[in-house]
């Protein structure tokens, strides 16, 4: 059995999240050095301010003189990595050549300026960004990996989306980002506070991301408690807490630290004015981050003289962000394959296909935490969403969903049809798909199709993604594949395993279809086992 999290595995993620962290910096270095050029190009013969040292007066020419090409150099970096080019490993490494060198060579001239501890945590920060950067970028096969990428996800009609907003949002956020500081910096110069540089400051961004996302999906988590629903997973970025097997469970995921990104899971347990409910929810994030932006900027205006007047720029640093997610997070945009609040508001208060998925998707939820069962699904509802939504993993899970119902409901070969749908679009998807999503196709292939050469891939291809969960539908999965595969005493031990992880399940209509399938797969397993044991008689 092959094992999770294995430190090759959580290395692999951490490098990939610190590429993409890196590529952001990259574009706001590119931002920044096109500012710098107007402003430093026409005073490079008579400075504004005196130079220390002939050879910072020296480095400081170079440098001004080398900023548009740098500007290009880190924009080109930032869009190639963004976009999973082929080149991006260059422009990367180049970009972070460019981090390294200024800063060993600003060290290297400062080295006998007096009073230079700030300068020498802004530049030892830059260092480290550098060292960073030509770390991750440097494998060969990064190249062929990047440009491995998913296959792009066709606009999806009537999800409110538009691909030019979908690009803009995040330039637009950038901007936002950089505009709020220069503002929050000429405040604090003119109050006289002392503002953090460097890895501190560094620091305090990821700090400020934590606690906006905090803030934002507790918004959604309370409303939603508030209204009935029933919470079954909270996540802040490398923290993330889920129910799984009926019983809350921790995660720490050093892989999700450079992603300040959150999730808030609740399931309704009545559909009972459903809509107005989910998009209280929905909008409840964005509520709250407006309410925490204002509180984090009253905090930081009123902090020269104040007992926490220390934390000002922290509270700068939540209140930009704070304002801007709330702003932004209202307006309909696609990430991937997730879509923002605004986004799922427009889609709930639609009519139509998406408004069947999101129908469709809250009964599935509620299977979970009622005695609803997936035959209880609006299959109806389902396929109309599954008419339209004709790609990607939210196609796939549509079709898996229409063919849980059926095997619940006892028909069979409408069961084996929407899996064979649901396959089609595997390819188009796996990089979004769980590992543990797999076990349903494991056990459709065996226990539906008999196709034990399909359930061996389908199990395969599970194996290659890590799972890290080993739960009564992983053994079922396990047991169909030996069952199927002939391997029947294999099959009988991954069945006392599962089973007996199936009794502890709690009471509730999910947890009783997952019961049934082993019940089912008692029937065959003790079929094929007479006939072997008949088979060995003489």
């Amino acid at each position: 059995m092959r094992r999770v999290g294995t430190p090759q595995h959580w290395t692999s993620q951490l490098a990939s999240q610190i590429r993409g962290f890196l590529s952001w910096i990259f574009a706001l270095t590119a931002f920044i050095c096109v500012r710098l050029s107007a402003l430093t190009l026409p005073h490079i013969l008579h400075p504004l301010h005196p130079v220390p040292s002939a050879g910072l007066r020296i480095a400081g020419v170079a440098f001004s003189l080398s900023l548009p090409i740098q500007s290009v150099v880190f924009a080109m970096a930032w869009w190639t990595v963004w976009r999973r080019k082929r080149s991006a490993r260059g422009w990367a490494i180049v970009a972070s050549l460019f981090f390294v060198l200024h800063s060993v060579l600003v060290l290297y001239l400062a080295r006998n300026v007096p009073q230079q501890a700030a300068l020498w945590d802004v530049v030892l920060f830059v260092l480290a960004i550098g060292v960073a950067g030509i770390i991750v970028f440097s494998p060969r096969s990064l190249a062929a990996r990047l440009d491995e990428k998913a296959p792009a996800q066709p606009p999806i009609p009537g999800d409110g989306t538009n691909a030019l907003i979908d690009k803009a949002i995040w330039i637009f956020g950038l901007v936002g980002f950089f505009v709020g500081s220069n503002w929050w910096a000429d405040w604090a110069n003119a109050e006289g506070l002392d503002m953090s540089v460097g890895l501190l400051y560094f620091f305090e961004i990821l700090l400020a991301s934590l606690v906006v996302t905090l803030v934002h999906e507790l918004g959604h988590a309370i409303v939603g408690k508030a209204l009935g629903m029933k919470l079954r997973a909270f996540i802040v970025g490398p923290f993330q807490w889920r129910i799984r097997g009926g019983k809350w469970e921790f995660q720490f995921r050093p892989a999700k630290i450079f992603a300040a990104g959150g999730a808030t899971g609740v399931v309704p347990t009545t559909m009972e004015q459903f809509r107005a409910n989910q998009i209280c929810m929905m909008a409840a994030g964005p509520f709250a981050s407006l309410i925490g932006g204002l509180l984090a900027f009253c905090g930081a205006f009123t902090a020269p003289n104040s007992r926490w007047e220390p934390a000002w720029q922290l509270l700068a640093l939540i209140a930009t962000i704070s304002l801007l997610a709330s702003i932004f997070n209202l307006i309909p945009f696609r990430t991937g394959t997730g879509y923002s609040d605004g986004a799922q508001i427009y889609q709930l208060l639609s009519n139509g296909p998406w408004g069947d998925y999101h129908r469709a998707l809250s009964i599935v939820g509620s299977t979970l935490v009622t005695p609803l069962r997936p035959r209880d699904f609006d299959i109806e509802a389902i396929r109309r969403a599954a008419d339209c939504i004709v790609h990607g993993p939210r196609g796939l899970h549509l079709r898996l969903l229409s063919s849980l119902y059926y095997l619940d409901c006892g028909r069979f070969p409408e069961a084996s049809q929407t899996l064979t749908e649901a396959e089609g679009l595997y390819q188009e998807s796996a990089s979004e798909i769980p590992a543990e999503l797999h076990t349903d196709f494991v056990f459709g292939k065996a226990f539906l199709q008999r196709d034990g050469a399909g359930a061996r891939l389908w199990w395969d291809r599970m194996e290659a993604k890590n799972p890290s969960r080993f739960n009564g539908d992983y053994y079922a999965a396990r047991s169909a594949l030996l069952w199927s595969e002939n391997h029947l005493q294999e099959a009988e031990e991954a069945w006392q395993k599962g089973y007996a992880l199936a009794q502890q399940l709690p009471k509730a209509g999910a947890y009783e279809l997952d019961r049934d399938r082993f019940a089912l797969l008692r029937k065959v397993l003790d079929e094929s086992l007479s006939t072997h044991q008949a088979q060995d008689l003489p």
